[in-house]
């Protein structure tokens, strides 16, 4: 996916959760996501992250350490809200409206303006799906942007998770397909002993903490509770 594909997705899941901010119960619990208990306090973890990484990319100076940023006031008013998450986001949009290759500040990465417009438009995605469930239904994640999630996770979220000393490095290979696009992915050393699969959509929830390995959404061949213990990680 190209950089300007990263960039439509992101504007197209932002208005999708912005419609959420202006009709939906700001009260709303949120499943899932450790910044937020609130679909408000998701709207404040929202913007802030847009305007970290717009400053990432903007503002970087060359340092390991990331930008850095006073915490923003994030407005109350339902109205006032809903316009301040949609403005951070034009302001990293227009952050990123650059060559892919141009240097930025990132995790465990070439640190590139492209870490961060596939990233915030993972992401954006998830975070709309999150506030969907939280007032009614959530709908389906795009398959090619869900697939760009999942390599997200295996290039650079599970290696931080890793390094952090959040998650064990895995002991065995495990196989995600993707029944709605052929792609795949091995995540683990050797050949895989364990095969999941499933739409693309609910691979990437699966390793984002949105859906659990017994979910009847997923086939399962192989070794079982090998692949469970990669999976437990946390990978993201």
């Amino acid at each position: 996916m190209d950089a300007a594909s990263f960039l439509r997705h992101f504007r197209r899941e932002l208005d999708a959760f912005g419609a959420c901010l202006a009709g939906g119960d700001l009260d709303a619990p949120i499943e899932h996501v450790d910044e937020a208990r609130t679909l408000a306090e998701l709207a404040a973890h929202v913007g802030t992250a847009n305007l970290f990484a717009a400053a990432a990319v903007t503002d970087w100076d060359g340092r390991p350490e990331p930008p850095d940023a006073d915490p923003p006031k994030v407005p109350e008013d339902r109205y006032e809200l809903t316009r301040w998450v949609d403005g951070t986001g034009e302001v990293l949009l227009m952050s990123l409206d650059i060559d892919p290759s141009a240097p930025a500040w990132g995790y465990y990465t070439p640190p590139t303006a492209g870490y961060w417009q596939r990233s915030r438009a993972v992401s954006m995605m998830l975070h709309r799906w999150d506030a969907e469930r939280a007032i009614g239904d959530a709908g389906p994640l795009d398959a090619e942007l869900a697939c760009e999630g999942i390599s997200e996770v295996f290039d650079v979220l599970a290696p931080r998770q890793i390094g952090r000393g959040k998650a064990w490095p895995p002991d065995v290979c495990i196989r995600l397909d993707a029944t709605d696009t052929d792609d795949w992915w091995v995540f683990g050393p050797g050949e895989p002993v364990a095969d999941i699969a499933g739409t693309a959509g609910d691979l990437l929830l699966l390793l984002r903490g949105r859906r659990t390995p017994a979910d009847d959404v997923f086939r399962w061949t192989g070794d079982r509770n090998a692949a469970l213990a990669v999976l437990k990680g946390p990978l993201a």
